[in-house]
């Protein structure tokens, strides 16, 4: 009885076999349920601490199985990344496959495979090559790495943490370091050279190598149909770019050599086919450019000596400000015509062969054909541009035409329901004008929709909704400056711009000018560029 009496309500000694114990033995149970509660909610605090730290970075981060699978959790900058929200139980080729050519998805799926085989521990992709697909079907290029580190799971043998992270900026500085180098290294064998072979052999050599830069250009426009024709065509081609390289070669120009084997190789494996088109003619204008880019500095450098004394009216070469302010765009009124270009004299004809002109126009001509469309390029004034700005001027007037060929001309069938010509417009202008120099450029495509804009950046972080509700659509369209911020959301027919302007303002930035952007939708968009004449001007 006095067992019995000692036990607790809801209790059996009899079962616990603790007789008057008991108390120890309910405390140990109700310890239990506490603990087991506490630990509960410290797992769904570090649960929340990891969708905190998965949200804070912009790395890219999953976990990879040893069955090649994709598990949860994994970071919202990957769907940023690959744009896609379906991650689970993808493989890592599936993970791929949409993004990257056969040949890169072959060679990851070897490297996997030699990591999920126990071959290496480690793995990384320092550098693959991305294409992402917009909403309009165009795409953008990036460049990400992959890096796999083995973790510890208790629930998996073998996991193993992978993080993607964008250097599509940085391969592209190194790339342009690398093009400085070049340009270095090329500055010195022309300068040795003319030292060696004496100016009256080099004055010769670049009279021929000119003669010949404009005899291809020359025998690229001449018009074939049939097989034979363009067989001919082929030859003197060939002839010409043979001479360019071996007179390269014998002066040690190695970067002109170079450019020029390149030329040539693309001219033997058109040989070997076994029918031509006029189709196949058109690559060879981006190898001519090539070519002719290394000969015009040849020509600068021979010239250096007078390239850095004041000019007649005591100008200088230019320096480069800290910031870019991107000026009001103009109204589309009679007061705001001037930034139409006027179509002078000339501006019709055929541009030389190698010159900036005759570049763009191969350049539309290439890009159209790819996006099945028809536009017609009209250029005035490239002949002006100054050598210090020719290099920004073609990087700038490239991002343009790309970008209305793709996004702001509409295709034949929807300009012609519209009432307009089915063959875009693009005019370009090169001027000088109350002291400084001004790049015109204009295409009559769909323009810019502000409410389309103003959606996309918020979709793409650019700014919060609030944010780009204050802005007037004069200010939304400038948008599309921004980094990151390359085209706008799928809506409708009307195609957009957008793709490489955060470039194009970077361009401007590092000549210390400025840009005007100006759209009416439905008819036309209007870029304005003013960078200054001198360093004077530039200083004040």
């Amino acid at each position: 009885m006095h067992g019995v009496a000692g036990n607790r309500p809801g209790c059996d000694s009899h079962q616990f076999g603790c007789g008057e114990s008991l108390a120890p033995c309910c405390h140990m149970f109700i310890t239990g349920k506490r603990r087991k509660r506490e630990n509960q909610a410290a797992d769904g605090g570090r649960s929340g601490l990891t969708d905190a730290l998965l949200n804070s970075i912009s790395q890219g981060l999953f976990l990879l199985d040893a069955n090649d699978k994709v598990l949860p959790p994994v970071s919202p900058a990957l769907a940023t990344l690959f744009r896609r929200e379906d991650f689970a139980n993808l493989t890592f080729e599936q993970l791929l496959a949409p993004v990257v050519t056969p040949k890169t998805l072959t060679a990851a799926k070897k490297g996997i495979g030699a990591l999920l085989g126990g071959a290496a521990d480690t793995q990384s992709f320092s550098d693959i090559d991305v294409r992402l697909k917009n909403p309009d079907g165009s795409f953008d290029n990036a460049h990400y790495s992959f890096e796999f580190e083995p973790i510890a799971a208790a629930e998996e043998p073998r996991v193993w943490l992978v993080r993607v992270t964008d250097i599509t900026a940085r391969v592209q500085a190194n790339r342009e370091l690398e093009e400085l180098r070049m340009e270095v290294e090329t500055q010195g064998e022309i300068l040795r050279s003319v030292l060696q072979m004496g100016a009256a052999r080099f004055g010769a050599f670049m009279q021929k190598t000119d003669a010949s830069m404009n005899t291809i250009g020359t025998v690229l426009k001449k018009p074939a149909r049939e097989e034979a024709a363009f067989r001919n065509k082929l030859e003197e081609i060939l002839n010409q770019v043979d001479r360019v390289r071996r007179e390269a070669a014998a002066f040690r120009l190695t970067a002109l050599e170079s450019a020029a084997r390149v030329f040539e190789d693309a001219l033997q494996n058109l040989r070997l086919r076994s029918g031509l088109s006029g189709g196949d003619f058109l690559p060879l204008a981006v190898k001519l450019d090539q070519m002719y880019g290394q000969f015009t500095l040849v020509k600068t450098l021979t010239a250096a000596g007078s390239a850095h004394e004041p000019d007649a009216a005591g100008h200088g070469h230019p320096t480069t400000h800290d910031g870019t302010a991107i000026i009001e765009a103009p109204n589309f009124t009679a007061a705001a015509a001037e930034l139409k270009p006027k179509r002078m004299p000339g501006a019709h004809q055929t541009a030389p062969a190698g010159s900036l002109g005759s570049t763009l126009q191969a350049l539309t001509e290439h890009v159209a054909q790819e996006h099945n469309k028809q536009v017609l390029l009209e250029t005035t004034g490239l002949h002006l541009v100054p050598q210090k700005y020719l290099a920004m001027i073609k990087n700038v007037a490239i991002q343009f035409i790309r970008n209305a060929v793709m996004h702001g001309i509409e295709p034949p069938a929807v300009r012609k329901a519209a009432g307009k010509n089915v063959r875009g417009m693009l005019r370009l202008e090169f001027r000088a004008k109350d002291e400084n120099f001004e790049l015109l450029f204009e295409d009559d495509g769909c323009g810019l929709v502000p409410d389309q804009v103003r959606a996309t950046a918020i979709a793409r972080g650019v700014l919060t909704e609030d944010a780009a509700g204050r802005l007037r659509d004069r200010e939304v369209i400038k948008l599309i400056f921004k980094s990151r911020f390359t085209t706008l959301a799928d809506s409708n027919a009307d195609t957009r711009h957008g793709a490489g302007m955060a470039l194009v303002r970077r361009y401007v930035h590092e000549a210390g000018g400025k840009i005007a952007l100006a759209s009416l939708v439905g008819h036309e968009t209007r870029f304005k560029i003013v960078l200054p004449a001198d360093a004077d001007s530039q200083a004040a």
